[in-house]
């Protein structure tokens, strides 16, 4: 008899177990899973602008990500300039490289770019990939880096 009686517990247990579920299955529909309520926390990407500096003429690109990462095809926009196509840099993780907009002798993280640019007073700088996405973008001299 006891049996019994646990098999029939355990029944109604498995059937309202699924009566719950099949309710929240129809609960859950295209029109109330909306942008306002589903929410992605934003990832920084690995590369990007940490620092202006328009004293000694330098941007400043940042990898916080765990592999070598090359600016091969990167084009940096400086203002209303030209944007500056970007030669294979390579940025090592938990590292950066500056970039002058003047001539100089390159280093690993020192790296010229034989430019005339010359930064304004104030202004913005981004870093767009090989597809045409901005990376990062970095309003000088007030910033927030790694926001775009």
């Amino acid at each position: 008899m006891k049996i019994v009686a646990y098999t029939l517990m355990l029944a109604l247990l498995v059937f309202l177990g699924a009566a719950y579920a099949e309710d929240i299955a129809k609960n859950v529909t295209a029109e109330n899973v909306t942008a306002e309520n589903v929410t992605a926390e934003k990832v920084p990407a690995a590369l990007y602008i940490s620092d202006v500096n328009i004293e000694e003429g330098y941007v400043e690109i940042a990898n916080d990500g765990d592999a070598v990462k090359s600016l091969e095809n990167y084009t940096l926009k400086i203002d209303e300039n030209k944007p500056v196509t970007l030669s294979a840099i390579e940025v090592q993780p938990a590292s950066s490289v500056k970039l002058f907009l003047g001539a100089g002798k390159n280093t690993k993280t020192e790296i010229y770019l034989n430019t005339t640019i010359k930064f304004a007073e104030r202004g913005t700088v981004s870093l767009i990939d090989p597809k045409g996405n901005e990376v990062s973008t970095f309003t000088y001299p007030t910033t927030n880096p790694k926001t775009k």
